[in-house]
């Protein structure tokens, strides 16, 4: 099994699972933050995702202090 991180534009990520022996279909992954195409892939082996992170849950970016 292979295991990588993929990002939407909108800031949403995802864990996806690729199996090396199980069949599977060519298909995309659609954001369910945004509904945009994340994803797309050819290769007949089964995948699955799982949103780890939406955006509006993610720590807010914080500027560093000046320095002295």
């Amino acid at each position: 099994m292979i295991l990588s991180d993929v990002e939407c534009e909108c800031g949403a990520q995802y864990r996806c699972a690729e199996s090396e022996t199980l069949a599977g279909e060519p298909g995309s992954l659609l954001c369910i933050n945004c509904g945009r195409t994340v994803e797309a892939w050819q290769v007949a082996q089964k995948r699955v995702y799982r949103c780890t992170l939406l955006p509006d849950r993610a720590y807010p970016v914080v500027a560093p202090p000046p320095s002295p």
